[in-house]
């Protein structure tokens, strides 16, 4: 397990690609995401992210070294306009800030796009 993982999490680097998100709207998403910074990573996670959950806003974790509180709003509604609009966290974190609790989750259990 890498560090900050929260005890009980295990990191799964590998996915079947069964997202409740159509392919078309992760590649819109991280087209976004790229638009603004290349070197970002972005995990979808939360109930999105299970095959098994019902419903579910979109929970997303930009991880960028780059990205400000205005790029944030481009890209909420970048991401928007392209997917349609509809319920959309979006969680922006430095690198070195990975290891915080809701990051960390989010690395663990989310999926890479």
């Amino acid at each position: 397990m890498g560090e900050g993982i929260p005890v009980g999490l295990k990191v799964s680097a590998v996915h079947n690609g069964c997202v409740r998100l159509s392919a078309a709207d992760r590649a819109a998403i991280v087209e976004e995401v790229r638009r603004l910074d290349r070197e970002a990573r972005v995990r979808l996670y939360g109930s999105r992210a299970d095959d098994a959950a019902r419903g579910g806003d979109l929970d997303l974790l930009v991880i960028s070294d780059q990205l400000g509180f205005r790029d944030q709003i481009r890209l909420r509604i970048g991401i928007l306009d392209r997917i349609g609009w509809q319920q959309l966290d979006l969680v922006l974190r430095r690198t070195n800030e990975q290891d915080e609790p809701l990051a960390a989750t989010a690395l663990a259990s989310g999926i890479r796009l």
